[in-house]
């Protein structure tokens, strides 16, 4: 990179001991009287970091006479009983320009933001982060007539399939008191099953939305990537983010993801193939008007490598082949398929997700074209064994992990997405011959939460299985639903039943087939007798 000039400005100060700390981090050596012609340089490239971290941030600003922020408080415990809320408010548009979600109360997940909300992202790491600007999806739940009543506790700095690692304490399966409502997106799931709100948004970046969907008895989707827009929400690792729906129903799922999709403008995820606003379709109206002819004639492969893993749970297997053969019955053809990646795909995902990931956490982000939470960087940064210390197993293990493996294998990751690339088009040409790929979602029930005395193996233990069949997809970005099929006993109590899932996974941008199919299996089934 050139330089404006090879004279510091007034007020940046760089020493030849600055100098020196970098250079030793890669082991050189000056020679001569470089040491103080480099510091001059240096201290020159500060110059517009200097200037750059004086001036005010932008982003983009709510109006908050159209929406305001109403009735805000953090609930007491007498309120929130299984730890599920993180604030309440009422925030509502007063001329909304559609009636899609008209009157319908919605609860967003808390790593979500909403200007002039507290935001805790499931963590006491840092606090006092109140964000700015309201994301997409909130002004497009608005702008649709919906009414925010809330936000939803999400696990620690969003990372953990199992809901014992918020700050805020244990999320509780709506089911289930004493067992997991998974992660990450915890609170929403307990409080959509709970009848708490009409609708949920989660996120998922190897599963939040899903899994968490799949152990409550809910509808989760996460759609294609780039198709629903992430701008203002709080990102783990920006090639697996995704935001979604989480409903009870198929139908209520269309008219969520309807309500938020589309290009924002802003969000550089959003990559050729997503559909403007104006072109997204009326997921809803089509789900209604092709109700009749369901699944008739359409093609369905279940992934055998998505049944074959070790720790597959019998009853949650016995439940998913039952389910399948529904779409026999509604008319489908349903064959065994096979694709041998499948079984690696967990792998590919953590090591660009686990090196990606950390580059974050750790404020090292780069190669970004959207807004960036700039006010959340200040409060979060840097990272300290103080703030570390005050990190959940799952999330300190992420940090230690990513940065070890930065050194250890530092060609890993560039190798890992390369290998995702492969693994798309694995799943792409089995999806040629095939309209959708069904597999269960969680390959395992509900685990009990863990005590506070239990160690991080012992804690970590209870995401085992959670993400071996939801992971891959945040990986390739196809669209990847998981609807209700039934309950399944408890692993550790076999007189306690918990719900199963079917995740459908279908071609990218082909959102409509996969809520054609869970629809159709919905209409024909009620998963609670099932």
């Amino acid at each position: 990179m050139s330089l404006l000039s090879v004279t510091p400005a007034e007020g940046v100060n760089i020493t030849e001991d600055d100098l020196t700390g970098v250079a030793a981090k890669f082991g050189y050596q000056f020679k001569d009287n470089e040491k103080a012609e480099y510091t001059t340089l240096l201290a020159a490239t500060c110059n517009a970091m200097q200037f750059v971290s004086e001036m005010d941030d932008y982003q983009p600003e709510p109006d908050l006479e159209l929406s305001p922020r109403e009735n805000l408080y953090f609930p007491a415990k007498s309120d929130n009983p299984d730890n599920a809320w993180a604030h309440r408010f009422t925030l509502a548009h007063k001329s909304p320009t559609s009636t899609l979600l008209q009157g319908r109360t919605v609860c967003i997940k808390d790593n979500i933001c909403v200007a002039g909300v507290p935001c805790l992202i499931g963590t006491d790491t840092f606090t006092g982060w109140t964000p700015k600007m309201d994301a997409t999806i909130v002004s497009r739940i608005l702008e649709a007539g919906g009414i925010i009543t809330g936000k939803a506790v999400c696990e620690n700095l969003s990372t953990s399939a199992a809901s014992y690692t918020a700050a805020t304490g244990p999320v509780n399966n709506p089911y289930a008191k004493g067992y997991s409502a998974g992660g990450s997106s915890s609170g929403t799931a307990n409080l959509v099953a709970k009848g708490e709100v009409d609708l949920g948004i989660g996120a998922d970046q190897g599963g939040s939305i899903r899994i968490p969907a799949s152990l409550c008895g809910l509808v989760g989707f996460k759609a294609t990537f780039g198709l629903v827009p992430y701008t203002g929400c709080v990102s783990n690792e920006a090639t697996i983010d995704f935001v979604g729906p989480i409903t009870r129903n198929c139908l209520d799922n269309a008219l969520l993801l309807e309500a938020i999709a589309g290009v924002d403008g802003l969000d550089d995820r959003q990559r050729a193939g997503t559909p403007f606003r104006d072109q997204v379709p009326k997921y809803s109206q089509i789900l209604m008007e092709t109700k009749d002819s369901g699944v008739k004639g359409m093609r369905i492969g279940i992934l055998k490598e998505g049944l074959t893993q070790k720790m597959l749970d019998s009853g949650v297997e016995a439940k998913f082949q039952a389910a399948a053969k529904v779409f026999q019955d509604l008319g489908a053809v349903v064959e065994d398929v096979s694709i041998p990646m499948h079984e690696i795909a967990p792998a590919l995902f953590g090591a660009a997700s686990r090196q990606g990931g950390v580059m974050g956490r750790i404020g090292k982000a780069s190669g970004r074209r959207q807004v960036m939470l700039t006010d959340l960087y200040e409060k979060m940064l840097p990272c300290t064994a103080t703030s570390i210390e005050k990190m959940s197993p799952v999330s300190k293990n992420s940090v230690f992990g990513g940065e070890f493996c930065w050194e250890r294998f530092p060609h890993v990751y560039a190798k890992a997405v390369n290998l995702c690339r492969k693994l798309t088009e694995e799943y792409d040409e089995i999806l040629k011959k095939y309209d959708l790929l069904i597999m269960p979602t969680t390959i395992t029930p509900a685990d009990p939460l863990p005590t506070d005395d239990d160690s991080p193996i012992t804690k970590m233990s209870k995401t085992i299985g959670k993400l071996d069949n939801t992971c891959p997809f945040n990986a390739t970005g196809h669209p990847a639903l998981a609807f209700p099929i039934g309950f399944v006993p408890a692993k550790a109590d076999e007189n306690i039943r918990v719900p199963t899932s079917m995740q459908i996974v279908g071609k990218h941008f082909d959102e409509i087939t996969c809520l054609k199919v869970a629809y159709a299996w919905e209409n024909a089934r009620n998963w609670k007798e099932f």
